[in-house]
């Protein structure tokens, strides 16, 4: 099975883990502004950071799916 994201849903999966950021940590107003401006300025669905974030999702996701197979084989049956 091959998992590839599109740059519009690794936009996507950045930007509920940026809004998690904003929500949950404990920032002061410069940095969730800072992330903010980061987010909606640099990593835009179409920019070339976020096609480089893009491909490294794909590539961390392919080599992992690649590891949990080989880890597969390699278990004794009866464990």
């Amino acid at each position: 099975m091959k998992v590839e994201l599109t740059s519009e849903e690794a936009w996507v999966l950045l930007s509920h883990v940026a809004r998690s950021v904003l929500d949950e940590a404990k920032l002061s107003e410069e940095d969730r502004a800072a992330l903010r401006r980061w987010r909606s300025e640099e990593m835009r669905p179409n920019s070339e950071p976020m096609a480089a974030l893009t491909e490294k999702l794909n590539a961390d996701l392919a080599k992992t799916h690649e590891n949990k197979s080989r880890s597969r084989l390699r278990k004794p049956d009866w464990k």
